[in-house]
C-alpha cells in the first residue's frame, strides 16, 4: 500500500523534473533580449561549440533514420563526445533537444528571410513568399555538403508533426518573426478555411521542396553538378506553387 507521504514525494519530484526541464530549454536555447545595433553576441546556446556539434550530429542521425531511433549515445559518439552522458547533461530529454534544432535553423534563417522580404515589397505574391520559405535551405548543408536540415524537416512533417510535436514556428514568437510573416501571409492569400487545412497544404507544398533536396544528396548532387542541383531546386519550387495554388483554386 502506497502512503500519501510516498504520492506526496514522488509528485514533488515529477514537479521538480519538470521545472528543471522547462529552465533547461530556456537556458539553452537563448536569451530573449532586445535587437540592438551594437549588439553582436550569438545567442548563448549557439556560441557554445560542445552544443553546436551536438545540434549538427542530432540533425544528421534524425535525418538518415527518425527521431525514436536514434540513441544520446549514438548522438554523442558523433559529436566527437567521450562522454556518452553528454546529449543529456546539456539537453536533458528528446523533445528539448529537437526544438532546439529548430530553434537553431529558424534563428539561422530569419534574418536571411528578413532582408528577402523586405526585398520582395509589401504584398509579395505566393511565388515570392514560398522562394522566402524555401531557399534558404539551400545553405544548411553539413561537412559533407548534405541538406540534413531539409531531411530532418521532411521526417519532421511527415511523422512528428500529424503527433502534435511542435515547430518553433509555432511557439517561439521571440525568434520567429519573418518566418510567421510568410506563413500568415500564404494563408491569407489562399483564403484557409481554418489554420489546421492552411498547415496542412504549405506543409505538403513545402516537402516537394525538401523531398527534391533529400533526393538530390542520394545523388551526390551539391557534390557533382551544382548547378543542376539549382535547376532542379527551380522546378520543385515551381511545382510547389503549383500544387498551392491548384488546392485552393486560384
Amino acid at each position: 500500500m502506497i502512503r500519501e507521504g510516498e504520492i506526496g514525494q514522488k509528485r514533488y519530484l515529477q514537479a521538480s523534473r519538470e521545472r528543471r526541464q522547462a529552465r533547461m530549454l530556456r537556458e539553452l536555447e537563448f536569451e530573449a533580449r532586445p535587437a540592438l545595433a551594437e549588439d553582436t553576441r550569438p545567442p548563448r546556446i549557439f556560441a557554445d561549440e560542445t552544443k553546436l556539434r551536438i545540434l549538427a550530429a542530432a540533425e544528421s542521425l534524425y535525418a538518415a533514420r527518425s527521431i525514436e531511433s536514434v540513441s544520446f549515445r549514438e548522438i554523442a559518439q558523433l559529436a566527437g563526445n567521450r562522454n556518452t552522458n553528454a546529449v543529456q547533461y546539456h539537453f536533458g530529454n528528446r523533445e528539448t533537444l529537437v526544438q532546439a534544432i529548430f530553434a537553431w535553423r529558424v534563428w539561422q534563417m530569419e534574418p536571411i528571410r528578413g532582408a528577402m522580404l523586405d526585398a520582395a515589397g509589401e504584398e509579395p505574391d505566393l511565388a515570392a513568399l514560398f522562394r522566402i520559405l524555401c531557399e534558404p535551405l539551400l545553405d544548411l548543408v553539413d561537412d559533407e555538403g548534405r541538406h540534413t536540415y531539409a531531411a530532418f524537416m521532411s521526417k519532421y512533417l511527415m511523422l512528428q508533426r500529424p503527433v502534435g510535436i511542435p515547430h518553433a514556428g509555432d511557439i517561439r514568437p521571440d525568434i520567429n518573426g519573418n518566418l510567421r510573416r510568410i506563413l500568415d501571409r500564404v494563408n491569407a492569400i489562399v483564403a484557409a478555411e481554418d489554420m489546421q487545412m492552411g498547415d496542412y497544404r504549405i506543409a505538403l507544398s513545402y516537402l516537394v521542396v525538401t523531398n527534391m533536396l533529400v533526393l538530390s544528396d542520394n545523388e551526390r548532387l551539391q557534390q557533382r553538378d551544382p548547378t543542376l542541383l539549382r535547376r532542379r531546386f527551380e522546378v520543385a519550387l515551381s511545382m510547389a506553387v503549383a500544387a498551392m495554388k491548384n488546392s485552393c483554386g486560384i
